[in-house]
């Protein structure tokens, strides 16, 4: 269940986003602009979604009112995503300029850094989400070791996943090229 419904949610939000960005990035607007535009459209359409996803796995009741919740909160954290990821990617290929955007080892680097950036606005998201009637106070939600390992555990994974994403996509491309399309035109030649 929880699982497989994750699994599926992020192969379409992840690449999603990139997507998003990158179409931002080649309209050739500044970093902070491109940021925050791949953030509203991102949270736009893929909050009902994560939302959905969420009240499931809480085995929460779902109605189409609860599925723009928390959106404040989130479409802050992940405009901040996209402004930090962009300006950090340009700080890092003026660091290594032998680099490029979509070099795994640039991906990484920068995730993790967005990520970060954008992890206090998650933990508002998070404090939004609380179960009505269990809800804590501040403080009391508030733990900077759990904020510090939440940030961290997510961060390494979202940022593992992508980089991994960017290394295979240039070999799946090539095997795509040279295996499965030769394949398919000499099926459909008969």
């Amino acid at each position: 269940g929880f699982f497989i419904t994750t699994l599926v949610t992020n192969f379409l939000k992840f690449p999603l986003f990139e997507a998003i960005n990158a179409f931002c990035s080649a309209l050739r607007v500044n970093p902070s602009a491109t940021g925050f535009f791949a953030g509203l459209a991102y949270t736009t359409v893929t909050l009902p979604v994560t939302n959905y996803r969420f009240r499931k796995s809480m085995q929460l009741e779902v109605d189409p009112a609860t599925l723009y919740e928390a959106y404040p909160a989130t479409l802050l954290r992940d405009i901040t995503y996209g402004m930090v990821r962009n300006h950090t990617t340009i700080w890092i290929l003026r660091l290594f300029p032998h680099w490029k955007a979509v070099d795994p080892q640039v991906v990484l680097i920068v995730v993790v850094l967005a990520c970060f950036g954008a992890s206090p606005f998650n933990e508002w998201r998070g404090y939004v989400l609380q179960s009505s009637g269990e809800e804590l106070g501040f403080r009391e939600f508030f733990r900077p070791t759990n904020y510090v390992r939440s940030t961290v555990i997510g961060s390494s994974k979202q940022a593992l996943s992508l980089a991994v994403g960017y290394w295979c996509a240039p070999l799946a491309s090539h095997f795509f090229h040279t295996v499965a399309m030769p394949l398919l035109r000499r099926r459909a030649a008969g």
